[in-house]
Order: C-alpha cells, then sequence, then structure tokens
C-alpha cells in the first residue's frame, strides 16, 4: 500500500482547563472532631497541617489547643 492510503492516529484529546475552586476556611472545627484534632497535634503534626487537613485557620487550631480538654460527665 501507499504511504498516502495510511490511516493517521486520532490526535490526543486536549485536557479542558479548569477554574481554581477558592476554599474559604471554615469558622470553626466541628464539635465531633475537636478531640481528633488535639490528638493530631499532640502527635506530631504541626499547627498549619491539621488547620489544612479541616480548612480552618491556625489560629482556629491554637485556640482549641488552648482551652480545656472536653470530658463526658455522665459517665
Amino acid at each position: 500500500m501507499p504511504k498516502s492510503a495510511e490511516a493517521e492516529p486520532p490526535p490526543e484529546p486536549k485536557p479542558m482547563p479548569r477554574k481554581p475552586v477558592v476554599r474559604e476556611p471554615a469558622a470553626t472545627i466541628p464539635p465531633a472532631q475537636v478531640g481528633r484534632a488535639r490528638a493530631l497535634a499532640t502527635y506530631g503534626m504541626t499547627h498549619e497541617q491539621v488547620a489544612d487537613l479541616y480548612g480552618v485557620t491556625v489560629g482556629e487550631i491554637a485556640r482549641i489547643l488552648k482551652g480545656p480538654a472536653q470530658t463526658n460527665k455522665n459517665r
């Protein structure tokens, strides 16, 4: 067969550009997650890492860590 009769491979699809999603930091961590956030910070994560994980500010993490630990007094 002549070279002109050969089929060309289909072109590669181009990825569609996406707009970046801007996530605003949440005001607070849900109360059910406060203990977990404390544990993560206690066992080696930095305040910045914990804040990034929960989508809150570093100041919010510092506020949680400064406050008294919640205890279940109904037991």
